[in-house]
């Protein structure tokens, strides 16, 4: 049993390796007829960079086709242009050695039926019955070399075509560098952003629930030391009072903090209780499919929380629209309202949920002219 699957396993592996290199042949094909299309868009690159780019991604499916790796990264600027030169001299390498195979195929062939007929050889000018079966034989050493070079050749034009893409988009010094710059940025925002916020929650905490919670302990003292019935129950309807309106305080902390509906029932729900919540009118349009994306669902939320809270405090308006839409791999949520405008993207508010949204890979932008209206506008990657 166990001879016959190490057989099986064997005769798999040998017709999956027989189709991977029938696969890179033909891909070779495909890039020696691309060719003119290359040069095409090389000479047309100083316009338009629209046939590089097109080009490019046949370059890509055709990479993708012939080894099974999706190459979803494109080169771009320089970069592209010298791809698609390389690939340009690469195909043509390709094509030379497929016109070198076809002609020794041609000789071959011919060699062949001469030994077998005795008739004349044309591409040696040969007289009839001058090649024989000895003559066959002895080119065949040659041959056999000859065709190795050949595949050879086409082996390592395929693995210089893998390398030259790897090499071309992968991102350059200078461009890791910038990144890194960015990284440290967006942390040092996302940093300032988190101690930010851990203030405001003591803040609350302090000038409300324990406010509170200093109140409620007065009136259950007092309800302690009274002797008067009606009195002490008075305080205990003061005191659950009292309790109550500590435990909204705390839900309402706990949900500026991060809104147990966001992970539990998504996006859509945590914006609707937030318009619930708020006093100010709120239209809400949810135009987008179900965000699974938990890190982006909740960027887009605090956008839209912070946004909403800066409008009741500084704007003096009168509504808000919040929006939410899908656009391909992005989500884009849009706050707008009617106020006096003069909104500060470098305000605290503002500049969190901006470090919330570059620390997603995404962009916040703000519209807050003299007189409104105020736009806040981000644009989330979103898998």
């Amino acid at each position: 049993m166990s001879v016959s699957g190490v057989t099986v396993g064997g005769g798999h592996g040998t017709a999956f390796a027989v189709r991977r290199a029938g696969r890179a042949l033909l891909a070779s094909v495909a890039g020696a007829l691309l060719v003119p299309a290359l040069l095409i868009a090389i000479v047309a690159a100083p316009v338009s960079t629209a046939p590089a780019r097109t080009t490019a991604g046949w370059v890509a499916r055709r990479l993708a086709w012939a080894d099974g790796e999706r190459r979803e990264e494109r080169p771009t600027g320089g970069r592209l242009i010298r791809l698609l030169g390389v690939e340009a001299i690469l195909g043509s390498l390709a094509g030379c050695v497929y016109v070198l195979i076809a002609m020794g195929l041609v000789v071959t062939a011919d060699l062949l039926l001469s030994a077998a007929t005795g008739r004349p050889v044309a591409v040696f000018d040969a007289e009839p019955g001058a090649v024989t079966w000895a003559t066959v034989a002895y080119f065949v050493l040659p041959g056999i070399v000859l065709l190795f070079l050949a595949v050879s050749g086409l082996a390592g034009v395929a693995w210089l075509d893998r390398r030259t893409w790897a090499a071309l988009t992968r991102p350059s010094a200078g461009e890791l560098a910038r990144e890194v710059s960015r990284l440290h940025t967006t942390l040092d925002d996302v940093v300032s952003a988190v101690d930010a916020e851990r203030r405001r929650i003591e803040r609350d905490i302090h000038d409300g629930v324990q406010q509170r919670v200093v109140a409620l302990s007065i009136l259950l003292a007092r309800a302690e030391r009274t002797s008067d019935a009606a009195e002490r129950r008075e305080l205990h309807r003061d005191a659950r009072s009292q309790t109550q309106q500590i435990l909204d305080e705390l839900r309402s902390v706990a949900w500026h903090t991060f809104p147990a509906m966001l992970a539990r029932d998504g996006l859509p729900a945590a914006l609707e209780a937030l318009r619930d919540r708020t006093i100010m009118p709120i239209r809400l349009h949810v135009d987008a499919a179900d965000v699974t994306d938990r890190a982006a669902g909740a960027a887009a939320y605090f956008v839209a929380s912070e946004a909403v809270t800066n409008t009741i405090k500084h704007a003096d308006a009168s509504r808000i629209d919040i929006e939410v839409a899908r656009a391909g791999a992005d989500l884009i949520l849009s706050v707008r309202d009617d106020g006096k405008g003069g909104a500060d993207p470098a305000g605290a508010g503002l500049s969190g949920i901006g470090s919330r949204v570059a620390a997603h890979g995404g962009r916040l932008r703000v519209e807050s002219p003299a007189g409104g209206p105020t736009v806040v506008t981000a644009v989330i990657p979103c898998g």
